[in-house]
């Protein structure tokens, strides 16, 4: 199953065309996004397997916006790559970093990132994410994958002056507003062949930057499950983002940051594709936030 947020509203993603879950429904399943995630996941699930949607919309004539637009909680990974572990001469260590990106810089999967002025080293990291499902604490391995609601394409786009100011700001310099472009779909594990096992990519101006396989994590999904439940309680929508492959841009002689007109690309195999021009701040048509329609009423 594919699960879109279309203009707002709860849908499914179906052959290229979105199906209004309200509507399909009639009525049963909520328009919010988030609340459907949440509190309808069953009803979304059992009308996908009976097939019952129709009166569909094609998706290139909707706005996506972010599948999970408010989570409570996004986690992310670093140095989970042993080619992104080489390139910033990093140790590769039993435990990986963990840190947060605010929910404030989620955003959607065509909408504009906004290139903060001051430094001008913004950089591109693309990712894999899953969303939590069921939550709880100490989730063994066994049961974290199917703890899961799914997995979707992310963007943990870095500011990486303010990254590495006073001793290391990660939060900070990974949580500017648009800094999470995801999407375009929650994507089930049961529609992909090989989950373990995604080609990952990531373009600028049509340039391959990174390129990679998802099998070539250090930490994989279902141990990184474990390891953040044993810690905190996760709960239904927390995100995390699971660590960058090789080829970013600060790394590169001479480094390669974001400019405004860039188009960044980047692709999960079978689970979709991202799309974000690079806009300065203050730009006419960049809205800060732009893709969180129906980020509320839980």
């Amino acid at each position: 199953m594919r699960f879109v947020n279309a203009g707002g509203r709860a849908s499914l993603l179906v052959d290229g065309q979105v199906f209004d879950l309200e509507e399909a429904s009639g009525g049963a399943i909520p328009r919010w996004p988030t609340e459907t995630l949440v509190a309808h996941w069953d009803e979304v699930l059992a009308l996908s397997q009976r097939g019952a949607v129709q009166g569909g919309v094609p998706v290139n004539q909707v706005h996506l916006g972010p599948p999970v637009p408010m989570p409570r909680a996004v986690y992310a990974i670093g140095v989970n790559y042993r080619g992104h572990a080489r390139e910033v001469g990093a140790d590769v260590g039993p435990i990986p970093s963990v840190f947060a990106k605010f929910s404030s810089s989620i955003t959607g999967p065509h909408d504009d990132v906004i290139l903060p002025a001051g430094e001008g080293t913004t950089d591109w990291e693309a990712e894999l994410a899953f969303v939590v499902g069921a939550g709880g604490r100490n989730i063994a391995h066994r049961d974290a994958l199917q703890s899961l609601r799914g997995v979707m394409v992310a963007q943990d786009i870095s500011e990486r002056f303010v990254q590495m100011a006073a001793g290391h700001q990660f939060s900070l310099g990974k949580s500017f507003d648009t800094f999470c472009p995801c999407g375009p779909a929650l994507v089930t594990l049961d529609e992909l062949e090989h989950p373990e096992d995604l080609h990952i990519t990531c373009r600028v101006n049509g340039e391959l930057m990174q390129d990679a396989r998802t099998k070539e994590m250090i930490v994989d999904v279902a141990h990184l499950v474990e390891l953040l439940s044993s810690v905190m309680t996760l709960s239904t929508g927390d995100i995390c983002l699971t660590g960058t492959p090789a080829g970013v841009g600060f790394t590169r002689r001479p480094p390669r940051y974001l400019r405004p007109g860039d188009v960044i690309e980047t692709e999960i195999g079978g689970v979709g594709a991202l799309r974000n021009r690079c806009v300065a701040e203050g730009e006419a048509g960049a809205a800060a936030g732009g893709g969180k329609q129906g980020a509320g009423r839980l």
